[in-house]
């Protein structure tokens, strides 16, 4: 018996299956009555990215740590590195997941339940190439990064999960293909944002109440390659940008992009993921970058006026395995956990976010697929 117990509590999680704890619990007489999930405080989710797509769901704990809970098809197709922040979203509190099947060119929309994702819907994402979500209240736009002309498209998300499109909500970038790398709303809802890698861009637009934006109006970033971004509970805007690895902070006003701290070196190598604590309680905020090429994580300190400062000189508030490729990243709703996809291990980190913003590593979590592009928590 308590081989077959260690064999099944050491088993790899399968594609669209359970994770097998309670089942080898039972086996061994132990009561397992309330699930896992129902103990959690939180949960993170991945997009897997893979050719028969599913999000894979993580419940997470008091101390911070991460249970499988399962691997859910969205019944489209993943489409290879999608070079963006945003791949999965949440929405309705957190009731509702949203995810990018790159390789079918549509969204799958879940339910969120304690014991795991309910498949809803899928509806094309009105382009090519969908690799980043955006959601404000009932509005979802996607970012269309492929094709012959990359484009924003708006839906309006329904009761029961569906995505109705937003008429006449198509909207082009700067250029045709300037390799976006994501879309997202300011905390207001009045603006959304787009990166451009290539041509050194920040796209943005004005919303209207009837869900419909107006723009793009293009300004330069303030560093080379802008890519993934993130605002903090005062509505600034971090910005990474991947050219030189380096960081700059914005405010943002009718539209229109502010710089505040411009092109901050991190001393990394391809500064790509951003996430921001963002609890107004706390009496400092702090902004954290992956630089996927030097396998290692940025913190910065962010000051009341928006400007930002490394926390530590060197660039490293930590380090990673070598060769871990540091991709996305996910923060807890309370931000004191911070999580961190590891493409090449592969695998999720699990960081404990200290008051002065330091990291301690509490957890390194293998089984997740290669493949794997966007992630998200609460």
């Amino acid at each position: 018996m308590n081989a077959i117990l260690s064999f099944l509590l050491m088993r790899r999680p399968g594609s669209g299956r359970q994770l097998t704890v309670c089942f080898a619990l039972l086996l061994a007489g132990i009561s397992c009555s309330t699930p896992a999930f129902a103990q959690s405080t939180g949960a993170v989710f991945v997009n897997g990215n893979s050719a028969s797509n599913e999000v894979w769901m993580y419940s997470r704990g008091t101390t911070g740590l991460l249970s499988f809970v399962g691997s859910f098809a969205t019944q489209g197709n993943g489409g290879g590195g999608l070079g963006s922040q945003g791949g999965v979203v949440l929405a309705s509190s957190n009731r509702l997941l949203y995810a990018v099947d790159a390789g079918s060119n549509e969204i799958s929309g879940f339910k969120v339940t304690r014991n795991g994702l309910q498949f809803v819907s899928k509806v094309g994402s009105g382009g090519t190439f969908p690799n980043s979500l955006a959601v404000s209240g009932t509005l979802l736009y996607v970012l269309n990064a492929q094709g012959t002309a990359a484009n924003i498209t708006g839906f309006r998300i329904q009761k029961n999960g569906t995505l109705q499109p937003v008429a006449n909500s198509t909207l082009p970038l700067s250029a045709n293909l300037p390799k976006p790398a994501q879309v997202g709303f300011t905390p207001d809802g009045k603006t959304l944002i787009v990166t451009e890698i290539n041509t050194n861009n920040i796209d943005t637009y004005v919303v209207g109440k009837d869900g419909r934006a107006t723009g793009p109006t293009v300004q330069a970033s303030a560093g080379a390659g802008p890519f993934g971004f993130a605002s903090d509970a005062a509505g600034h805007l971090i910005v990474s940008e991947v050219g030189l690895s380096s960081a700059s902070s914005y405010s943002i006003s009718r539209g229109l992009l502010h710089v505040i701290t411009g092109a901050l070196l991190d001393f990394g190598k391809a500064a790509c993921w951003v996430v921001n604590t963002n609890d107004p309680n706390l009496p400092q905020q702090y902004s954290y970058v992956t630089n996927t090429g030097a396998d290692t994580v940025s913190g910065f300190a962010i000051a009341a006026d928006g400007s930002i400062s490394l926390l530590d000189p060197n660039g490293k508030t930590a380090i990673l395995a070598h060769g871990a490729k540091p991709l996305d990243m996910a923060i807890s709703s309370d931000s004191k956990f911070l999580y961190v996809l590891e493409e090449s291990v592969p695998a999720i980190g699990a960081f404990q976010i200290a008051t002065d913003g330091s990291l301690t590593q509490i957890q390194d979590l293998p089984g997740i697929p290669a493949t794997s592009y966007g992630m998200i928590g609460y």
